[in-house]
């Protein structure tokens, strides 16, 4: 197994926070720390590069963040290098949606905390203040094709 001290501890961070904000698992250090079960103190350390994280802990992140592979981990905390497991450089950050379109994705999603009747109102709402955008940016695919 490979270990390196050299590792891109601002990736590493990044990675995370945008694996659980896109998982909606959390959206801080404290959230992530809830729930993976790693003292947020410890994830704070990882996330300065002062304590590389070991696989028991990349483990925790990667059962309690859908999305965020033992792979990527292991790359961007230095436990592997990206040509064990067949790539040529460091994993890809997650994108992440604007923050309103998250709020948007949580309040029409299944575990809403919108009453049905207020979930279809806003979907309607959006839809019609959407739907001009829509059709313009359906026009600019058609025309790239």
């Amino acid at each position: 197994m490979h270990v390196s001290r050299e590792w891109d501890h601002d990736k590493f961070r990044l990675y995370v926070l945008r694996a659980a904000l896109r998982a909606h698992v959390a959206e801080d250090r404290a959230g992530i720390a809830a729930a993976t079960g790693i003292d947020s103190g410890l994830l704070g350390r990882y996330f300065r590069g002062e304590v590389q994280p070991g696989e028991g802990n990349l483990e925790k992140i990667a059962a309690a963040i859908p999305g965020a592979s033992m792979k990527d981990l292991r790359i961007l905390s230095g436990r592997a290098r990206p040509e064990e497991y067949e790539q040529t450089d460091s994993p890809d950050l997650p994108t992440v949606a604007h923050p309103k379109a998250r709020l948007v994705d949580r309040l029409l999603g299944d575990a809403s905390p919108l009453p049905p009747a207020e979930r279809d109102v806003l979907e309607t709402m959006l839809g019609r203040i959407l739907s001009p955008y829509e059709d313009q940016l359906a026009a600019r695919r058609r025309q790239a094709s």
